[in-house]
């Protein structure tokens, strides 16, 4: 009908084959991991593939009628031994289950390539929707697969590179990290030191914005001196621990997420020093510790990203939303023992 806009048609291996200069059987045997294609060949297939939004069928297309109803969703995670991710999937198990869904779950073990593998093999197999929980920087192929209809939603972290254009659930990073130094601050404390992940992971820019805010509003510039970022591992916390608590002297510390704060309580210095901490996200023995938490509830976070997937397969015409669940401070005063 004249007026009404149409979702474009999705490119075919016979696109890729025709701009590449190949065949597509040498298209199809390149996407599929085949060593028998020269490497050299197989990315250059690869990038097109991508650049048009060409997804291999590894399902064979004739087991499903053009109208049959896709029941399963795919989830990538950005490392599934975080505690962060297990209450957040099972928000998602909740509301996929309540419509007859399954979910199917990817490990991308914070590593953007394999990130990229699970989410093409995901398409590949036509989940009805995508949820993710980015690692990489660069998911700008994602547009492609947005513009020919896909569904997509983004979990714990914004989109990177996709502005406004893609279905987000985030929580309250920058606000709670501010409101739980702050909490250090109205202590007293002044030489607050910051523990943290690639600023490339999940909410690491909005929470160190929000530690770099509440300083500035008591009067405080950042010394680089307590800081210490980019941090992967446990074992890399542990180690900034034991430079960064004997030489700099904090009087406290914010740990941007619990695997960095397992780390940091694992170390000899922190168990010497005890001194007061904040840490964005939740774990087991915060309290024990007299480890103050920013609960960003995860289950809520994964509840309301299937949510909003399932309105997006219901109207994938409208808007993108970009949602934000609230965290709230706990207090965990340290032990005097």
């Amino acid at each position: 009908m004249q007026g009404m806009s149409e979702t474009p048609r999705r490119p075919r291996l016979e696109d890729v084959a025709a701009t590449t200069g190949v065949s597509i059987k040498t298209v199809s045997r390149a996407l599929r991991g085949d060593p028998k294609v020269r490497e050299s060949t197989r990315q250059r297939i690869v990038a097109e593939a991508d650049r048009l939004g060409v997804q291999l069928n590894d399902v064979a297309a004739g087991l499903r009628r053009k109208n049959q109803a896709m029941t399963s969703i795919g989830v990538t995670l950005g490392d599934c031994t975080n505690p962060f991710f297990a209450p957040m999937l099972r928000g998602i198990h909740s509301v996929a289950s309540e419509r007859g869904y399954l979910v199917l779950t990817a490990d991308a073990q914070n590593d953007p390539e394999l990130e990229h593998r699970a989410i093409r093999s995901f398409f590949a197999h036509r989940v009805a929707g995508l949820i993710i929980a980015p690692v990489g920087n660069d998911l700008g192929y994602l547009a492609n697969e947005a513009r020919f209809g896909s569904a997509i939603v983004f979990v714990d972290s914004p989109p990177p590179g996709l502005g406004e254009s893609m279905d987000s659930v985030t929580t309250t990073n920058a606000a709670s990290t501010r409101a739980g130094v702050e909490h250090l601050l109205a202590k007293g404390r002044r030489r607050i030191a910051y523990l943290g992940h690639p600023r490339s992971g999940s909410g690491a820019e909005e929470r160190w914005a929000g530690y770099v805010a509440a300083l500035g509003a008591a009067g405080i510039a950042v010394d680089p001196a307590l800081v210490r970022d980019n941090l992967v591992s446990e074992e890399d916390a542990r180690r900034a621990a034991e430079d960064l608590l004997p030489s700099a002297a904090p009087d406290a510390v914010f740990v941007d997420n619990n695997r960095l704060c397992t780390g940091l309580l694992q170390s000899r210095a922190f168990a010497s020093h005890r001194i007061d901490t904040v840490c964005f996200d939740r774990f087991e023995l915060a309290a024990a510790f007299g480890v103050s938490v920013i609960d960003s509830d995860p289950y809520d976070v994964g509840r309301a990203g299937a949510q909003l997937l399932f309105d997006r397969l219901t109207d994938p015409t409208r808007a993108p939303q970009r949602l934000e669940v609230p965290a709230r401070l706990v207090v965990n005063d340290v032990p005097t023992y």
